[in-house]
């Protein structure tokens, strides 16, 4: 039986949407291809990956494959090096062009088929000509895919020729509403991706020759037109947190104004990345509370409870659309759990009370942080 090797990201891998409705594409594309082409499927594919960055990326996998022992080839990128805002295109064209070399020192003699990018509404994006944080469009992306294919006489299929996303029915198509094809769509995508290739495949062997008969790909391809990577655009991660804990009972107002300004300030660092890595609506935390200063009356202890209610609301809400949009526990995909603070109501500023401010600070700073890790690992491309 012909066999079928995929390289993408999350389109590719089956991502659907980030919630219950939307589950893991059964079958994904390339699954799905190979069922209507008749070949054997080798699913490489990986979420929140590009060509040339991070280590996961199509140029870090390269090594651990033998590309003649496959019949058919699908390269499916573009998404993320646009959407991510890193990848310049010279670090694409390079990468891009250690698929070339790997491919030919192999000596495969596989069907390759680019697979351009559909149209993405991430980055406040509302057509292909919008352009990222590094000045590049979407059609720029698609153009150096389709131009090395056509230079090293690949297949690729264009979506801007007939497309199957547009901005009139993109939030009826895509499962998140900005990027990822519902089940629907993934399966028309297949459909047409197969009669495409059907219709221009020749003389592909039921059977792939012994793997013993074919070279196998060098550990560290070189690439003699570009021997040497660009300097990739450097990551901007985010920071994680540290709140201060109330340790001086007489300054009890200058802490919590101090760590409730800290928390705003990093849930805005969030919000302003997952709208340019997600495509999220824009979104500001604010509290207008006025710290009454550091002496024990009751319109401290009113400042105090007030502070932490609100942030319990405003720190759930950045939760539940990180949770929506899959920046989740990577390792075993749980959502995370939304704060439950303890109400500071105490009507004696004791070490009981310093406990529930620490208790409080403690969980928001956890939480947090964890938020934080998982959106870092998403700009890293891990």
């Amino acid at each position: 039986m012909a066999k079928l090797l995929c390289l993408g990201d999350s389109i590719m891998w089956g991502v659907t949407g980030f919630d219950a409705a939307h589950p893991r594409a059964d079958p994904t594309i390339p699954d799905k291809i190979g069922e209507l082409i008749g070949a054997q499927v080798d699913n490489r594919a990986v979420s929140a990956t590009s060509v040339n960055d991070g280590d996961k990326s199509m140029v870090s996998l390269l090594s651990t494959v033998n590309l003649a022992d496959y019949d058919y080839i699908i390269l499916g990128y573009g998404a993320n090096d646009w959407g991510l805002n890193r990848e310049s295109f010279e670090a694409l064209k390079s990468g891009l062009g250690m698929f070339s070399s790997m491919f030919s020192v192999s000596g495969s003699k596989a069907y390759v088929l680019v697979d351009l990018m559909i149209e993405s509404f991430i980055n406040n994006a509302t057509s292909l000509d919008s352009p990222n944080q590094l000045g590049i469009t979407q059609n720029q992306v698609m153009d150096v895919f389709k131009s090395w294919a056509t230079e090293n006489g690949y297949h690729y299929y264009d979506w801007r020729e007939d497309p199957i996303v547009t901005p009139q029915n993109y939030k009826t198509v895509l499962g998140d509403g900005c990027l990822h094809p519902n089940f629907d769509t993934q399966m028309q995508m297949a459909q047409r991706l197969a009669d495409y290739i059907k219709a221009t495949v020749k003389d592909v062997p039921t059977e792939p020759s012994k793997p013993d008969d074919k070279p196998t790909n060098p550990t560290n391809p070189i690439n003699p037109d570009k021997p040497n990577q660009p300097d990739k655009p450097v990551i901007k991660l985010i920071d994680q947190i540290k709140i201060d804990r109330l340790n001086d009972l007489f300054g009890i107002g200058t802490n919590v104004n101090n760590g409730t300004n800290n928390v705003i300030g990093k849930i805005n660092e969030l919000y302003s990345s997952l709208e340019t890595i997600m495509g999220t609506d824009s979104q500001k935390a604010q509290i207008s509370l006025v710290m009454p200063g550091n002496a024990l009356t009751r319109s401290l202890r009113n400042y105090v409870l007030t502070a932490f209610q609100q942030l319990e609301s405003i720190g759930n809400d950045v939760i539940k659309i990180c949770n929506a949009n899959w920046i989740v526990d990577p390792q075993t995909g749980d959502s995370t759990p939304t704060l439950n603070l303890q109400r500071v109501d105490q009507l004696t500023t004791n070490d009981v009370y310093k406990k529930t401010v620490n208790n409080n600070w403690g969980q928001i700073e956890t939480t947090l942080n964890k938020l934080i890790q998982y959106l870092n690992q998403v700009l890293k491309g891990e």
